[in-house]
């Protein structure tokens, strides 16, 4: 079917009972831009013609008419272009992530064509999100049966390297699978939050005791005696623990111990994870917070791993209504920022 011929094909939206136009409405938004460039051209005629007769007597009112016309232009042109501007806004709230962005009705035209298309479009985009996350949490759920009962049988197989290889592929199974659960929850809004007052300064405290005989070394530096937030310890726990293994496995080979910081700010606590290891690149610092992004593709025993440990950060940071960043170079290391509203 060619749909460059004029034609007004009809045909059905599988996701919308409603028939729609498959080609663009009539070109009414040139067909104003024109008429305007018409009234324009008629006023500067009178202008001229007035000018020509009675030039004496318009020398003051010509300037004053031509800037009328001016703003006149300048004021029905913002008003052309303002649907423009909101399908603008509309993209770059999309490419944030912000799915549920609807745009409101343009009338006729062109741009509402595209408003139309483009809220049908981001429908689309949310139901596929959406069909993606509860396969990932029903296919997590089904696993559990099957790894429950396959640790249950290694309990029962002799003592000895295979045995004790399956057991941690099955651990590394398990784990990968209630990292996923978590971040469904989180994303869901069933993962509820157990708030209470935390100090971060001895939760990082508990950490460097915790990771005291990894190499290269875990050092802590905080800004004030106490710094106490509202927050899930257990979660924030698990956020520490994602970061820090993170930074001691990819500084193995540094001299360097990884830095543990935390200060305040003047509107939010900053905990920064600085460790120097071989760094991320540019292009791929915005991808590793994805769920199984990897920047390390081999995954060899060494880097293990699933890519899941820092999305799941990002999702309890959000649902603390906090934050967190990443800053690298390539060679020189990476710095993890975690920031809790005060």
């Amino acid at each position: 079917m060619d749909l460059n011929k004029g034609e007004n094909h009809q045909y059905k939206n599988p996701w919308r009972t409603k028939t729609y136009n498959a080609s663009p409405p009539r070109p009414w938004f040139y067909a104003k831009i024109l008429s305007f460039l018409i009234l324009i051209l008629v006023a500067l005629g009178g202008l001229f013609f007035v000018f020509q007769n009675y030039a004496p007597k318009a020398l003051f009112v010509i300037p004053v008419l031509i800037c009328l016309m001016i703003l006149l232009a300048a004021f029905r042109l913002r008003r052309m272009f303002r649907p423009l501007r909101l399908l603008m806004k509309g993209v770059e709230e999309i490419s944030n992530g912000h799915l549920d962005f609807q745009f409101p009705s343009f009338g006729n035209g062109e741009f509402q064509f595209l408003a139309e298309n483009f809220n049908r479009m981001a429908k689309r985009v949310k139901e596929m999100m959406q069909a993606k996350d509860q396969l990932l949490t029903d296919v997590s759920h089904e696993l559990r049966s099957p790894l429950t009962r396959m640790r249950i049988a290694l309990e029962m197989t002799p003592e000895g390297k295979v045995r004790d290889s399956m057991t941690r592929a099955v651990v590394e199974m398990e784990t990968m699978l209630n990292e996923l659960l978590e971040t469904q929850r989180l994303r869901s809004g069933h993962g509820k939050l157990s708030l209470g007052p935390l100090d971060l300064n001895r939760l990082s405290q508990e950490m460097v005791e915790k990771y005291k005989d990894r190499d290269p070394g875990l050092m802590f530096s905080k800004s004030s005696p106490s710094c106490v937030v509202t927050a899930d310890e257990g979660r924030i726990r698990t956020v520490f623990q994602n970061i820090i293994e993170n930074a001691l496995k990819y500084s193995g080979e540094q001299k360097k111990a990884v830095i543990l910081a935390v200060e305040e700010a003047m509107e939010s606590t900053i905990v920064t994870f600085i460790d120097y290891g071989p760094g991320i690149p540019k292009e791929e610092q915005e991808k590793v917070f994805e769920p199984f992004y990897r920047v390390d593709k081999s995954r060899t025993k060494e880097t293990g791993g699933y890519g899941l440990g820092l999305s799941l950060c990002l999702e309890i940071m959000k649902a603390h209504g906090g934050d967190i960043k990443l800053e690298s170079e390539v060679g020189q290391g990476t710095k993890v920022s975690l920031f809790f509203k005060r």
